[in-house]
């Protein structure tokens, strides 16, 4: 395969809609058509606040994450924006958090479209079905962000009719009665289920790892991502309202339903064709998160390869489509063992708790940009009420980390440790800067 230096620069292919989609579809999946069934045994009917508790945790990061991909529009998101403002060592341990914990979301989403499936083919296996779906995306990615950018389009767009059939027919079935114990719930455990259900919005930063591929990027990602954060807001909110509404949360939580929540909610309202509808959406939602996320993570080793953090060879492009093939392979590779060795669906919550670390860096990083003064500092968006949402960006998901548990913490500090160690000992000898 032909390929062009390391050095060689990425063609900006993807406008506002592209961004769009990659984002919302990045985010509509485990969150509205797997973890209903299991946040609902916690919280019961009110299972749509934590939800929007989950969204208000992560908007100062949002905001801080626009903010830096418009002042530094590189590929590799978040590991880029600390490994400017923080220095290497925490531009490693980002780069290989975040790109562990997008492995693991894309596994947790293809192993989404084996349980819909299941409904209706029992016997088909689980892991060869996710494996060749994760081959099937690998070869999606290798034509090219912008081949990868419209299969998204379609693919959203398709989700998102579906979702307003499932919620305009679950409005007309809602029982008020199913709400009648949401303020009881204490506060302990919706702040915990929060943290459960906050790998829910966790695809709509991660699109700022293409900045480098993203027409105009100070005007279309922070716009894109914004435009994201409300549908998806507004998707959860209603759909999860429509599932309590018409089923119930011990229905919905049951065993029969726990994984599979839409579609026992849509054979509700519509009988077998509507979970037959609702199952096709599923199977939409997770493979769209499959193709965004295997898009997004491939951005991060060749980021990190191009700052001489990892090996060259991770870096180069091919000629023409201008593609980091090596990345990709190598990140469909691991998803591919994830897939067919582990279970992704226990350690979803784990991916989430780096990634709420991340937002917490993320404002921490807007402060030291901004502290500095830097000249070259000049984003086209800037995040406001600084320092005030900046702090509680820092402070809130951190917080919210403890409230997940000791795994969420350990496996958190694992991943710092491991990228501390591989700079020790690999990057720090190959790399000569500091940050701001």
């Amino acid at each position: 395969m032909a390929e062009s230096s390391t050095s060689g620069k990425m063609k900006k292919e993807l406008g506002l809609f592209d961004v769009y989609a990659l984002a919302t579809g990045a985010t509509l999946s485990s969150g509205f058509f797997l973890l209903p069934g299991i946040a609902a045994a916690t919280v019961g009917s009110a299972l749509p606040l934590a939800y929007l508790v989950a969204a208000l945790f992560l908007l100062p990061g949002l905001l801080s994450n626009a903010e830096l991909a418009t002042a530094m529009p590189r590929s590799g998101g978040v590991y880029f924006f600390l490994d400017r403002s923080m220095g290497p060592l925490w531009g490693t341990m980002s780069g290989f958090g975040t790109w562990c914990s997008l492995i693991l979301k894309t596994s947790f989403a293809l192993v989404g479209v084996g349980a819909y499936l299941g409904l209706f083919f029992p016997d088909l296996p689980l892991e060869p079905l996710a494996a060749g779906l994760a081959i099937v995306f690998g070869m999606v990615n290798l034509l090219g962000a912008k081949k990868s950018g419209v299969a998204q389009v379609f693919l959203v767009i398709g989700l998102l009719v579906l979702l307003a059939w499932f919620s305009g027919l679950g409005f007309m079935n809602l029982k008020a009665g199913h709400f009648s114990d949401m303020l009881a719930i204490p506060g302990a455990d919706l702040i915990a289920t929060a943290g459960l259900v906050v790998v829910s919005y966790m695809g709509l930063t991660n699109v700022a790892s293409l900045a480098g591929e993203v027409k105009n990027p100070e005007r279309n990602l922070p716009l894109g991502m914004f435009l994201a954060y409300a549908t998806a807001v507004v998707v959860y909110m209603v759909g999860t309202t429509v599932m309590i509404g018409v089923v119930g949360s011990d229905a919905l939580s049951s065993a029969s339903s726990l994984y599979t929540p839409v579609a026992t909610v849509a054979e509700e309202m519509a009988g077998r064709w509507g979970s037959i509808v609702m199952t096709v959406a599923a199977v939409l939602a997770f493979t769209s998160v499959a193709n965004a996320g295997i898009l997004s993570a491939s951005r991060y080793p060749m980021a990190m390869s191009r700052d001489k953090l990892l090996p060259a060879f991770l870096s180069k492009l091919t000629k023409g489509s201008s593609v980091p093939v090596y990345s990709i392979l190598l990140t469909a590779g691991i998803i591919i063992i994830f897939v067919t060795v582990v279970n992704p669906m226990k350690i979803a919550k784990l991916a989430s708790s780096f990634q709420l670390l991340m937002f917490a860096m993320s404002a921490t990083a807007v402060i030291v940009m901004r502290e500095a003064r830097l000249d070259s500092y000049d984003p086209r968006f800037k995040s406001p009420l600084y320092p005030w949402l900046h702090i509680v960006g820092v402070i809130a998901p951190i917080w919210l980390i403890f409230q997940m548990g000791l795994d969420s913490i350990l496996f958190t500090c694992g991943l710092l440790l491991f990228g501390a160690l591989w700079y020790r000992y690999y990057a720090s000898s190959r790399v000569q800067r500091s940050g701001a």
